[in-house]
């Protein structure tokens, strides 16, 4: 049998959700923002009452571009004075054709501590930009660390969220295209219950193409499914796919 390695590596996800503007125990005038249906692409209600619902994120959003270094050196100093026990990100939210760098926060237990968080920040020389109603589907970008193993090839398991996994493209998609696909493969499944996101997994050998799949179901052979599906609908679009690979396209068209 394979040895599965635990594989830790950095990359980046993208997803479309709709965002609005957090009110209270945050610092005043600044800008914080929530998803109240963090996988919209999930339906809660089809699953029993006693799955946990996922947790929704917040994001701070900044003044200014900051080096990546500095804040995920601020990020490990919130965790070792054990002001947060939750996870933190970098990223970015592209919303009416701007572009906001933000650090968004996973797994928080409680919302008042949220200005504890910003406090910190502040103190370390870190800006929010001011506050501004906003209620709207943005696109997020957000710059992560995996832990996952290879439970098959080109299907890796999250080992910190157990109900996502990630299947290798043989292509970058835009995400038009990537739409595209989704609404194609979840018409012709049987069970189409689950949330999918845009991904970006850097190895040794250099970036690799994934999807992200949000689904309660964590058996191999669900995975084995999606990705089967995918690899179908891709190659009835061969042709498409082609003439994309010799385009420079990016995640944001």
């Amino acid at each position: 049998m394979k040895t599965q390695s635990i594989i830790e590596t950095t990359g980046n996800i993208t997803k479309m959700e709709v965002l609005s503007n957090v009110e209270y125990d945050i610092l005043p005038g600044s800008l914080v923002l929530t998803n109240k249906k963090p996988f919209p692409g999930f339906k809660q209600e089809q699953q029993p009452d006693e799955l946990k619902k996922p947790l929704q994120s917040y994001y701070l959003v900044l003044m200014y571009r900051y080096f990546p270094e500095k804040l995920e050196r601020i990020a490990k100093a919130l965790n070792n004075e054990s002001i947060i026990e939750c996870c933190s990100s970098i990223g970015e939210i592209i919303l009416q054709n701007n572009i906001f760098p933000c650090i968004r926060i996973k797994r928080l237990k409680a919302d008042r501590i949220l200005i504890d968080i910003q406090e910190f920040y502040k103190k370390n020389d870190i800006k929010f930009l001011a506050y501004k109603k906003i209620n709207a589907e943005a696109k997020i970008k957000v710059f992560k660390h995996f832990r996952i193993i290879e439970i098959e090839e080109g299907i890796y398991r999250d080992l910190s969220e157990g109900e996502k996994f990630y299947i290798n493209i043989p292509i970058q998609l835009n995400w038009k295209l990537f739409d595209y696909f989704i609404k194609r493969v979840k018409s012709n499944l049987n069970n189409s219950n689950f949330d999918a996101a845009l991904g970006v997994i850097n190895r040794f050998t250099g970036p690799e193409d994934v999807i992200r799949i949000y689904d309660h179901d964590k058996t191999l052979e669900r995975a084995l499914e999606i990705k089967r599906y995918f690899y179908k609908e891709f190659k009835k679009e061969k042709m498409l796919l082609n003439n994309i690979s010799n385009i420079n396209s990016a995640v944001y068209l």
